[in-house]
């Protein structure tokens, strides 16, 4: 009789997040699915904007083979959108997680600090942001330009690689942070609001055990903090990867979005859904790969 009921109730559960997503459905459905599959199709197309309305010859994989051999732009700045994920994943995710610990102390004040650290992604939405990068200083803010010495460390930078004291990566690494430390502290609201609501779920008495047994502050991190935050670690893997191929300085979005704007409609579509693929590609690559080594309460 219990196991009906419990039935029961998880049923009543998962209808109920159904019920959730319900306007999402019928917007993805009824707003971008369309869309979505017509920018395919004009990828095969040859597409021309006239003056009694569009005219479209379907030319198969044309587009796409003259964004590898006719195009001199396309695979420089996917290249260079590659490696600014690369470099940024990481960071905004240590950084984030770094953050979080720190703000789910108990202290004066932590509710305006939590505020200040989402206030990013409120800003980064709607008029706001259009606002802010119509302005010329706060566009090179955002976008982690400095021209003055004091928001970079040149200098620095010059004597290091002269000296050989550090390998020239790992300098050029470091000062990549050191000047877009604004970029990313801009990109950490979402996933250190995620961080926290996990950190929340982990019971209190975890941390009792790890007292008595004689673990350290270092060693109760790692064996109960990180362990049962990884689960929340994949999720916030996930959305900062997404998030950073669709970045609107991303070099190729930049380009695709130029590109469209020409009314070169149907090569902006074949880059479009090539970026797509391999953001895919990348994407469940990433996730089956850490999703095997999360911990779950079933291990």
């Amino acid at each position: 009789m219990r196991q009906v009921k419990r039935r029961s109730y998880e049923s009543k559960k998962k209808w109920l997040g159904f019920t959730f997503i319900i306007p999402w459905l019928v917007g993805c459905t009824t707003f971008f699915v369309r869309p979505f599959l017509m920018t395919l199709y004009y990828s095969l197309c040859d597409v021309k904007v006239l003056d009694e309305g569009v005219s479209m010859k379907f030319v198969g994989l044309k587009n796409y083979i003259h964004a590898f051999t006719g195009d001199n732009e396309f695979l420089p700045k996917f290249t260079e959108s590659m490696n600014n994920t690369l470099f940024q994943v990481p960071l905004i995710l240590m950084f984030s997680l770094f953050i979080a610990v720190i703000l789910n102390q108990k202290f004066r004040g932590r509710v305006f600090f939590r505020t200040v650290y989402f206030l990013p992604v409120i800003i980064a939405s709607g008029v706001v942001i259009s606002l802010i990068r119509g302005d010329a200083f706060s566009q090179q803010l955002l976008s982690g330009e400095r021209s003055s010495m004091m928001f970079q460390a040149v200098s620095m930078e010059q004597l290091l690689l002269k000296s050989g004291i550090i390998n020239e990566k790992v300098v050029n690494y470091m000062f990549y942070v050191i000047n877009n430390i604004f970029d990313l502290l801009w990109k950490s609201g979402v996933q250190i609001l995620i961080f926290i609501a996990g950190l929340k779920t982990i019971p209190p008495a975890l941390y009792e055990v790890a007292k008595i047994e004689g673990a350290n502050a270092w060693e109760t991190f790692w064996m109960v903090t990180f362990k049962m935050l990884s689960p929340i670690i994949v999720v916030n893997v996930v959305y900062t990867i997404i998030d950073s191929f669709n970045d609107y300085l991303n070099p190729i979005i930049m380009y695709i979005s130029q590109t469209s704007r020409s009314l070169n409609i149907q090569f902006a579509s074949a880059m479009a859904w090539m970026y797509f693929l391999v953001v895919l590609i990348i994407t469940g690559t990433v996730l089956a790969v850490i999703s095997k080594r999360a911990f779950s309460y079933t291990d």
